[in-house]
Parts: structure tokens; sequence; C-alpha cells
């Protein structure tokens, strides 16, 4: 009976781990739908946002504006955005992995990272990285504020020669299950490839002047970059996590039926025992 007590005690445990899982589901799944929406939404400003800067900065040097001054040994600052709670499978760790790597190689030199989310600053926090700020458990409001004030820092210490580069660390979320980590660099802009390049007619008349435009445009595409990421790390947290949770609930069903199986066994095996000692006990008298 013992044993019964504790198969019984187990599948109760495990049906009430599913109930949570089916809800967290239903919960990310909600809050996945208005991320989309919002990714979505970014997407072509972003893209038009790309190509005009790319325009603007046509042929320009480090001398129409610091921000194209070649790369230059120095200090790396590294926006990580990953999630402040946990239960979203590999969503964090592929990210925090990728970013570790990059920089143990050497292809972020003196690195310093600035965190949203208390996952990658734990992570790196742990791993003697040095972090100059972390946003933890923010609302979008205070987030989107926090960027402002980030890029206006970083963008005053790039021009002034305390910044070399400037990345941007983020999953790039394409569906629920797929968020690709991405490691980007955002300072110095890189030029586009000749192919690419979208030229000019001759008679193009500027006003104000194009280095005018373009500082303004500039920090306007620099905040873009963070605000993309953090969008796409919002969806691509609901979604890792939508999916994650799809998969214990469905894992706790087969351990319930498991359970169940091995509990009726047991309950049988007991039963079968109870009758051979009745019998026994019978045939003594």
């Amino acid at each position: 009976m013992a044993i019964l007590r504790d198969i019984r005690r187990r599948i109760n445990s495990v049906r009430n781990t599913r109930q949570i899982t089916a809800a967290m589901r239903m919960v990310s799944a909600a809050k996945l739908n208005r991320a989309q929406a919002a990714v979505r939404q970014s997407r072509p400003y972003a893209h038009a946002l790309f190509q005009v800067v790319t325009n603007l900065s046509r042929g320009m040097t480090g001398e129409d504006h610091p921000f194209f001054r070649p790369p230059r040994p120095g200090r790396s600052v590294v926006v990580l955005f990953t999630s402040d709670r946990g239960l979203c499978a590999g969503f964090n760790s592929n990210l925090n992995k990728l970013v570790l790597r990059e920089i143990r190689a050497g292809k972020v030199p003196d690195p310093e990272l600035i965190c949203f989310g208390r996952v990658g600053n734990d992570y790196f926090k742990r791993r003697g990285t040095p972090i100059s700020r972390a946003v933890l458990f923010a609302r979008p409001v205070e987030k989107e504020q926090a960027i402002g004030e980030i890029i206006e820092s970083v963008s005053a210490r790039y021009i002034a020669g305390e910044v070399a580069r400037l990345y941007v660390a983020f999953n790039h979320y394409h569906n629920p299950v797929r968020q690709d980590p991405t490691l980007h660099e955002i300072i110095p802009l890189p030029q586009p490839p000749p192919e690419r390049r979208v030229t000019f007619r001759v008679d193009t008349i500027f006003e104000p002047a194009r280095q005018e435009i373009l500082s303004v445009m500039l920090n306007r595409y620099l905040l873009n970059q963070l605000l993309h990421a953090h969008l796409n790390t919002e969806a691509g947290e609901h979604g890792a996590r939508m999916a994650a949770m799809e998969g214990a609930t469905k894992n706790a069903g087969k351990m319930i039926d498991s359970l169940t199986l091995q509990y009726n066994r047991a309950r049988q095996a007991s039963i079968t025992k109870e009758l051979i000692e009745i019998v026994n006990g019978a045939q003594s008298l």
C-alpha cells in the first residue's frame, strides 16, 4: 500500500505541474500575438531607415562624421538583450554562449557589457565580464527610455574616443520555434558593398546639407537598431517559452500515462497477493 500511495502522490504532482505548464503556454501565446505584431510593424520602418542612412552615407568618411571612422583599437561596448525569466529552453543560453565565444576569440576586444535582462546579467557577472549597466525587470516604457539614454552616452563616448566599437546582441525572431542568436557591429557604420549601394541622380539637391541630415538620421538609426533588437527579444522569449511549455505539457501527459500504468500493475499485484494469501489460509484450515 505504501508503494501505491507513493505512485498516487507522484501522479497528482505531475498532474499539477501539467496544469501549470499548460497555463504558462496559454499566457505566452497571448503575449506572443502582441509581440509578433510589434515586430512586424517595426520592420518596414527599420528597412526604410536603413536605406535612407545607406543613401546618405554614400562616399562619406571619418572626416565627414565620426561614426564613419575606420575601426581602431579600444573598448567595445556590447548591448545584450536577454529575458528576465527562464523556462524558455535555450533562448538565453545560446545567445550568452555566442557572445562569450566571440569575446574569448578576441573578436570583441576589451568588452564592456550593458545588459537588458537578468539572465544575461547573471551569466556574465559569474564570469567576471565588466558590466557597466543592467536594466532588470523593467517595463517596456522604462526599457525604451534606457535605450535612449544608452545611445546618447555611447555616442558621446565614441566621439570622444573612449569607445571604439558598439555591438548589439539579441535573438533575431523568425517564428515561435526559431530565434537566431545574433551579434553584429553597429558603430562604426559599415559601408555597404558596391552592388548594394543605392546611387542618387546627379541633380540631387540636399536641403539642409547632407552632413546635417545624416547627423540627425544616425542617432535615429542607432536608436532603431536597439529598439528593434528589444522587440525581437520580447517576441522570441514568448515564442520560446510557449514552445518549451507545450513540450513540457506533452511530456507530463506521457509521464502520467506511464505512472498510471505502473499504478495499475502495482495494484493488480497487490490484489493478486491478497488473493493468494486468502487461498493459502483457506487451504491451511
